[in-house]
């Protein structure tokens, strides 16, 4: 069986094995399928001009074992669409166009051979809300998970020409393509609309109370979903590869423009923990690829902040890897 090192690590090669029996003067071929690990998406990174790059890590002593990589997305939990079907299994990462804004954007990495396709760790980020020059105010939406049932969170910017406003906003909804009627009066920006109901499409606009200037319009469809702004399913894994050693950490959590993640790091449970994303960060995964001590045990832990009125905050338990 083939062996190889990286980092004086040996790391035995799987190919497909071929046992050749001999019965009844036939000879007779069985093939075992290659087993190999799924590829890990290490980062979601919003670029300038609406662009996006998402690098992955693939252990390099596999790559004879696979053709290639498949990649999809999708929106707000919407099915997921193929977005690329022709990566070599050589390639890291990858830059496209995203015109999608205001709202969750998901990646699914797929590691593709002769035999079968395996599935990455879904990745996801929020892509904020663009200004429009032609309304008075921007306005986006997020569910939130209450208790019962989700709500729908409002939430909105005034354009450069409104800056000036200084009076109420009235919140207005249709139901299910219905006439638009008022369903509250506010002065801060942002309402949270309590009164919906699960499986029932709404639109929402938000208008400015002395000129009746209207803001874009958002259309939300509330399902049920059992994952909220804090994260669940928080877990870590060492990445070994040439040249390479780091921790990948991946949780599960509801995405807004509105709420960010902050990952904390100490060595050892009783340690001093370090704040190693001071500006918050608004994806599902996080790579630490700081400098890490041999034989050493850190502690990771997330915090989401949650900008609301009244402000939240909540924690994730303890996820350990001793390096």
């Amino acid at each position: 069986m083939p062996i190889i090192t990286y980092n004086n690590t040996p790391k035995v090669l799987l190919l497909p094995l071929v046992s050749l029996l001999l019965a009844c003067g036939r000879t007779i071929i069985n093939e075992t399928p290659p087993s190999f690990n799924r590829p890990l998406v290490t980062s979601v990174k919003v670029l300038p001009n609406n662009r996006v790059k998402i690098d992955w890590f693939f252990d390099a002593y596999q790559e004879p074992l696979i053709t290639g990589f498949r990649i999809e997305r999708s929106e707000n939990n919407g099915v997921f669409k193929l977005l690329s079907d022709d990566m070599p299994p050589t390639q890291r990462t990858l830059e496209v166009a995203e015109p999608f804004r205001n709202g969750k954007v998901s990646f699914r990495l797929l590691s593709k051979t002769t035999k079968d396709t395996v599935a990455s760790t879904v990745v996801s980020y929020f892509a904020p809300a663009v200004v429009s020059s032609t309304f008075c105010s921007s306005l986006s939406a997020i569910l939130v998970q209450a208790v019962e049932k989700p709500n729908v969170y409002l939430s909105w910017k005034l354009e450069p020409n409104s800056s000036t406003f200084a009076g109420n906003y009235l919140v207005q909804r249709s139901v299910k393509q219905g006439p638009f009627q008022t369903i509250a009066t506010v002065r801060n920006s942002f309402f949270l609309d309590e009164t919906t109901e699960t499986g029932v499409n709404y639109s929402y606009i938000v208008r400015l109370a002395t000129t009746n200037c209207a803001s874009n319009e958002i259309t939300m469809r509330v399902v049920s979903d059992g994952v909220g702004l804090c994260p669940q399913g928080f877990k870590g894994s060492m990445v070994i590869g040439k040249d390479k050693k780091s921790v990948l950490l991946n949780w599960n959590a509801q995405l807004a423009n509105f709420n960010s993640f902050y990952v904390l790091r100490s060595s050892g449970i009783s340690g001093v923990f370090e704040n190693l994303t001071p500006a918050g960060i608004q994806t599902t995964v996080y790579e630490d690829r700081s400098a890490l001590k041999e034989k050493t045990t850190y502690s990771y832990k997330i915090i989401t902040k949650i900008d609301t009125q009244p402000p939240n905050s909540c924690e994730t338990p303890l996820v350990e890897i001793k390096n």
